[in-house]
């Protein structure tokens, strides 16, 4: 069985979240204390118009947002109530497993 997702899509338990939040706030701290914000700017900047990647998705994560995720589940659903069905039905049901 998978685990339990929290409705912002993590995993219960992931803590991830939290330390993304206190490493942010830290980062934002140290940086409206020193003038270095423009200039750490400017050089990611830089990166990405010379071409290179990662700064180019930074670049584009930060302004548009990260690209969701997108997950395939597979799943077996009943469309009847077990006690609707058949013991044959329910038979074929187990040897499958499905």
């Amino acid at each position: 069985m998978g685990s339990k997702i929290n409705k912002g899509g993590a995993p219960k338990g992931n803590n991830n979240a939290g330390k993304s939040k206190r490493l942010s706030s830290m980062l934002q701290e140290r940086l409206a204390e020193r003038a270095e914000e423009k200039q750490l700017m400017d050089v990611l900047l830089d990166k990405a118009l010379e071409g290179d990647l990662p700064s180019i998705k930074e670049v584009f994560d930060r302004v548009d947002g990260k690209a969701r995720q997108s997950v395939e589940v597979e799943a077996n659903v009943f469309t009847k109530r077990l006690d609707e069905l058949s013991d044959e039905q329910l038979l074929e049901i187990a040897r499958s497993g499905k």
